[in-house]
């Protein structure tokens, strides 16, 4: 098959972990003997220089990251950079993307990326791949924001229980299929040792505004790391937060330290084996999810937990419904209040190399390339 996959890879501050999720599906779908293209749109006002000042396309750094990235996964010579509608490109030129357009058999678009009418009006069908639950469906249905959907075909999400019984967020009339994150294995070392000290994971306060449906209000993930501010200390246990963007006065990082929080800022872990380092080094991840993914029970999974399992590093993440679709108890562990999120990080911290090899064993299960990606074209293409 004949795949172009659109996402974004060069926004600053570069998002090493959203990168590794993308170029996974890159890299795994031509593994399996698909045709790949990467494409990438960028829009004049997000082209900066190195100090974050804005500048012309060819000086960006944008354009600078678009090459590293789609050189390192080898993926440079069937991947475009489309600026400004096609005004200037970089890897594969307009034309080339227009012909490559033109002879696809489908378009995997990340979050609706890509709008450019030479690739949109072009391929013969065209999937929208939700990555944002409940926002992107209240946005759609109950605010009747424009997301494009209107030029799509096939609808697929990330919220395993997004359309479903288990959900109060409308479908819009859409049928939502689902899908969970692809790990690459080769990429993710196996586990080594069970030495590693601290519960870790990458935040942001930043993102979505609150939304309002039918009288309750679905929010951003601050409000979940409040609730478990006292986790640390009430655990005995290390927890670090890398976070992006934040204010050391700001009162809810102080609620943090307070409650004993390592509070580090996730510009260290800012390239992508800086980031494969931070999970390797980590004892295991501590998954708080956005407020709206748990209200709205969406059954959210996130990559970056997929990340952990991968490397064997066992996954303690907050309950969104996710757990009615992989094996909880071993290696990943679910929780909804304080007292079970304690629970499992002793569980976790008690048989450390068992809940190891079960994360990976995990992985290899639900999670390998192989195994989620032709489920995702199933979902696209109405197999």
């Amino acid at each position: 098959m004949r795949i172009i996959l659109g996402a974004v890879v060069s926004i600053p501050p570069f998002s090493p972990g959203m990168v590794w999720n993308w170029m996974q599906h890159v890299v795994g779908l031509a593994d399996l003997g698909h045709e790949v293209c990467f494409v990438e749109e960028v829009r004049p006002e997000w082209c900066v220089d190195e100090r974050g000042v804005s500048c012309e396309y060819r000086k960006s750094v944008n354009r600078r990251i678009f090459s590293q990235v789609t050189e390192r996964f080898g993926v440079a010579e069937r991947a475009c950079q489309l600026y400004d509608g096609g005004r200037e490109t970089t890897g594969l030129t307009l034309r080339e993307l227009e012909s490559t357009a033109g002879s696809a058999d489908l378009l995997i678009n990340m979050s609706g990326h890509v709008e450019a009418e030479a690739v949109v009006g072009s391929v013969s069908r065209r999937a929208y791949v939700d990555q944002d639950p409940v926002y992107t469906q209240l946005w759609h249905a109950a605010y009747g924001k424009s997301l494009g959907l209107d030029r799509h075909d096939a609808f697929v999400t990330v919220g395993l229980d997004i359309g479903s019984h288990l959900t109060p967020i409308p479908h819009g009339g859409i049928r939502w299929r689902t899908t969970l994150p692809p790990v690459v294995m080769s990429f993710w070392p196996g586990p080594n040792d069970g030495r590693r000290a601290r519960f870790t994971t990458v935040a942001s306060w930043s993102g979505y505004g609150d939304l309002e449906y039918r009288g309750g209000w679905y929010r951003s993930k601050f409000e979940e790391f409040l609730r478990l501010s006292r986790l640390p200390r009430e655990a005995g246990l290390e927890f670090e937060v890398a976070l992006k963007a934040h204010r050391p006065d700001d009162a809810g990082i102080l609620e943090l330290i307070q409650g004993g929080w390592i509070v580090s800022d996730a510009g260290r872990i800012g390239d992508l084996d800086a980031y494969r380092r931070f999970i390797g080094e980590s004892r295991a991840e501590i998954g708080v999810a956005k407020n709206a993914y748990v209200k709205g029970k969406s059954g959210w999974f996130g990559d970056r937990s997929a990340h952990y399992l991968a490397s064997g590093r066992p996954v303690l993440a907050q309950a969104t419904g996710f757990e009615h679709h992989l094996p909880t108890g071993k290696g990943l562990l679910s929780f909804s209040t304080l007292k079970e999120a304690l629970d499992g990080a002793r569980a976790i911290h008690a048989d450390y190399e068992m809940h190891s090899r079960a994360a990976r064993e995990i992985a290899e299960e639900y999670l390998d390339h192989r195994r989620v990606l032709p489920a995702l074209l199933d979902a696209c293409t109405g197999g």
